[in-house]
């Protein structure tokens, strides 16, 4: 297994965006297998410059290079709409809390919106919980999928 330095914050950013309701413009994110690198690149060059100030020359330089050293690359997948409900419904059936009422209350306030989820339940000590164990789902998601190509991240 391969050990990479990566930036965690970055790498799961990346790896935790909604592919649906992302970015208007169309990215893809890769990992430097060599330097541990996250690297985003707009799918229209022209994109890069309008949404992000980055010159679309630049931009056509970066996927060049991805399409020219290919093994040098990892596409960093995000998730899949289903998937962010999932880890909510995973934390509702989970022992977040013991209080029942809580517990009650938030389970039934789902309704398949995550934000409608958040009004509803209408409690910060919920919704902090929920986020926390989102992040941590997300990191074991992300460190999986590293495995699984041959790479075993050291976080900074």
């Amino acid at each position: 297994m391969r050990k990479i330095i990566i930036n965690e914050l970055m790498f799961i950013q990346a790896f935790e965006r909604d592919e649906v309701f992302s970015d208007p413009c169309p990215q893809s994110a890769f990992i430097d297998l060599e330097s541990g690198g996250v690297i985003w690149v707009f799918q229209e060059d022209d994109d890069s410059e309008m949404y992000a100030g980055l010159d679309p020359e630049e931009n056509a330089a970066l996927r060049a290079q991805i399409d020219t050293y290919p093994e040098r690359y990892l596409e960093i997948p995000g998730r899949d709409h289903s998937e962010h409900h999932d880890i909510l419904r995973d934390f509702l059936n989970s022992n977040w809390t013991d209080d029942e009422e809580l517990l009650t209350l938030a389970q039934k306030s789902y309704s398949g919106s995550i934000g409608r989820w958040k009004e509803g339940v209408d409690n910060q000590n919920a919704v902090h919980a929920y986020y926390d164990f989102r992040d941590l789902r997300i990191k074991e998601m992300a460190e999986e999928f590293l495995r699984e190509n041959g790479i075993r991240p050291i976080w900074r």
